[in-house]
C-alpha cells in the first residue's frame, strides 16, 4: 500500500525535523499527529529516535506505527531501567497507611482555623490527615522541578486561615523532608511508589539514548519531564501536541506548548470532521483568544444539530461523574444497553467513603471526603466555594443512596456491545465517535449582553466538541456559542 503524501503543513514539519534543531508541533484536534510523526521519523530513517508517552498502552500502540530506528517508551520505564534496583525492589514492599505513618512519625492533632458559611471557625485536624498531608507533599514535590522538599511543596487545603497555612506547612516540614529520606533508603523497609524513583533518575541528570525525541501530549508535561528535556544538550527534542487540549492543570501540568520560546510547526486541517464542527471548535478557540482557525476536512460532510436528547448519539459527552452516574441510571431504568468511560474505580471509591462517613467511620483514601468527620460535615462543606465540585456527587448520594449507585455500576454493558457510551470530556480526550451529544453540566453564566466562562472550561469544551466525526449536538451549549459570536 503506497504511503500518504504529506499536505503542505506536514511537509513543513518533516523539513523542520530534518534540520536537526528542536521545535514544536502544534497540532489541534483529529489533524493527524501520529501520521505527522511517522513521517517526521521516515524521513531521517539514520537517525536514533524516541517516542515518549505518558502511558505503557500509548507507548506500545506506537511501538507498531515507527519504524524499528524509533524506541517508544515511558520515562517511567527508562528511570527505572537506570535507577539501583535496590530503590526499585522497595516497589514491592507494603506501604505505609496514614494511620501508621502517624503513629510512625509522632504526629499529634492540630487545632487550626477554617472558613465555613463565610466565618472562621477552628478545627482540628487529626494525625491521618496530617500524615496524609505529608504523603501528598512528597508525591508533589517528586513532579516538580525542586532538587529537594521545601514547605511550599506541602498543599493545605485554601480554606484554612492564610496564617494558618503557613504555620501547618513549617510545622510538617521536617515530617515530609524525613519521608523523602526515608523513601530513598534502601534499607527504609516501607514500600514505594513509582514517583520516588522517577524523581532520583531526573536528580541524577540522565541521558536519554536518542538522536532525537518526539514527546507526544506536551501540554500535559509536568515540570519534571519537562526538565529532563530541557537538560538533554545534543538532542533534538520534537514537542507536539495542542495547547488548548491541556484540562490537566490541576494534576500540576504547565503547558509546555505555550511556554517555550522554540520555532513551531501548525497542523491545523482535522482529517476527522467538516467544516460545521470545525466552526463550533474555531468559537471556542476564539474565546481562548487563539488567532489561527482549525479547519475542517472538505471531503466530510459533518453536521452540528441542536436538539433535546435523541436516540441518534453514539456517545454522551458530561462534565462530571455525578451526571455521568446520573444518565447511567436513567439509562438502565430504560432498558438501554449502556457502558461508562468515565472512572469506574475513582466513583467505586467515593461510593464506599461516603457509606463509611453516614456510618460515622473515617476516610482517609479518598481525598474528596478525607477531611471530614461526618457526611453532615460533608454538607456543609458543599455549601462553599470549594466544596461545588462534589456537590453533585453528594446530592446522588442523598437521592439514591450508595448501594444502589454501586449496583449500576457492576450493570455497565461491555464498550463494544452498548448501544451508547457515557464518558466525562477528561476520559474522552483522545477518542472519537461518530455522533456525539454534550451534556447540560458545563459550566458558564449567561445575561442579556454577556457571558462568564473560564479558560479551563473553554478547553474542556473543546476537547468535547472535537471527539465527534459525523454529528455534534450542541443543544445545551447554543446559547453560549452564539453569545460568544457575537
Amino acid at each position: 500500500m503506497s504511503k500518504p503524501q504529506p499536505t503542505p503543513e506536514q511537509q513543513q514539519a518533516i523539513d523542520h525535523g530534518c534540520s536537526g534543531q528542536s521545535f514544536k508541533v502544534i497540532a489541534y484536534a483529529g489533524t493527524g499527529k501520529t501520521t505527522t510523526l511517522q513521517m517526521i521519523s521516515d524521513a531521517m530513517p539514520k537517525r536514533r529516535g524516541m517516542y515518549l508517552a505518558f502511558n505503557k498502552a500509548i507507548a506500545s500502540e506506537a511501538k507498531q506505527k515507527f519504524h524499528h530506528g524509533v524506541d517508544s517508551r515511558t520515562f517511567h520505564s527508562l528511570a527505572y531501567r537506570s535507577v539501583e534496583r535496590n530503590i526499585t525492589d522497595k516497589l514491592r514492599l507494603p506501604r505505609l497507611s496514614p494511620s501508621f505513618l502517624a503513629k510512625d512519625y509522632r504526629l499529634e492533632p492540630i487545632t487550626l482555623r477554617r472558613l465555613m458559611g463565610g466565618r472562621y471557625e477552628r478545627f482540628t485536624i487529626m494525625p491521618n490527615r496530617l500524615a496524609s498531608l505529608v504523603v501528598n507533599a512528597v508525591g508533589y514535590f517528586c513532579s516538580t522541578n525542586s532538587q529537594y522538599p521545601a514547605p511550599r511543596h506541602i498543599q493545605a487545603p485554601s480554606w484554612l486561615h492564610t496564617e494558618d497555612i503557613d504555620a501547618l506547612q513549617k510545622h510538617l516540614y521536617p515530617h515530609v523532608e524525613k519521608r523523602w529520606l526515608d523513601a530513598i533508603n534502601p534499607q527504609h523497609q516501607a514500600g514505594i511508589g513509582h514517583d520516588i524513583y522517577l524523581k532520583l533518575w531526573a536528580l541524577s541528570n540522565p541521558y536519554i539514548p536518542a538522536d532525537y525525541v518526539l514527546f507526544d501530549e506536551a501540554q500535559d508535561a509536568d515540570p519534571l519531564m519537562l526538565g529532563i528535556l530541557l537538560k538533554q544538550q545534543n538532542t533534538q527534542v520534537i514537542y507536539v501536541g495542542d495547547a488548548h487540549q491541556q484540562i490537566y492543570a490541576w494534576r500540576g501540568a504547565i503547558n509546555a506548548m505555550q511556554q517555550l520560546p522554540l520555532p513551531a510547526s501548525r497542523l491545523t486541517t482535522s482529517f476527522r470532521f467538516g467544516d460545521e464542527i470545525a466552526q463550533v471548535a474555531n468559537t471556542l478557540l476564539g474565546g481562548l483568544e487563539e488567532k489561527v482557525p482549525l479547519l475542517g476536512n472538505p471531503a466530510l460532510n459533518s453536521k452540528v444539530v441542536n436538539k433535546p436528547h435523541t436516540k441518534q448519539r453514539d456517545a454522551i459527552l458530561c462534565r462530571t461523574n455525578a451526571r455521568a452516574m446520573e444518565l447511567l441510571l436513567s439509562g438502565l431504568v430504560s432498558g438501554d444497553r449502556v457502558s461508562l468511560q468515565a472512572d469506574h474505580a475513582r466513583l467505586g471509591k467515593f461510593l464506599e467513603a461516603a457509606n463509611l462517613l453516614k456510618q460515622g467511620k473515617r476516610v482517609t483514601d479518598v481525598p474528596e471526603l478525607s477531611w471530614f468527620n461526618s457526611w453532615q460535615d460533608v454538607h456543609e462543606y458543599c455549601e462553599t466555594h470549594d466544596g461545588s465540585d462534589i456537590k453533585p456527587l453528594v446530592r446522588l448520594v442523598d437521592d439514591h443512596g450508595t448501594s444502589a449507585l454501586q449496583k449500576a455500576l457492576h450493570k455497565i454493558t461491555p464498550l463494544h456491545e452498548a448501544d451508547y457510551v457515557i464518558s466525562t470530556a477528561h476520559k474522552a480526550k483522545g477518542l472519537e465517535w461518530s455522533r456525539v451529544h454534550l451534556e447540560d453540566d458545563y459550566q458558564f453564566k449567561l445575561n442579556t449582553h454577556d457571558y462568564k466562562i473560564t479558560d479551563e472550561e473553554l478547553r474542556l469544551l473543546y476537547v468535547a466538541c472535537t471527539r465527534a466525526k459525523d454529528s455534534l449536538n450542541i443543544h445545551h451549549i447554543h446559547d453560549l456559542l452564539k453569545r460568544m459570536k457575537k
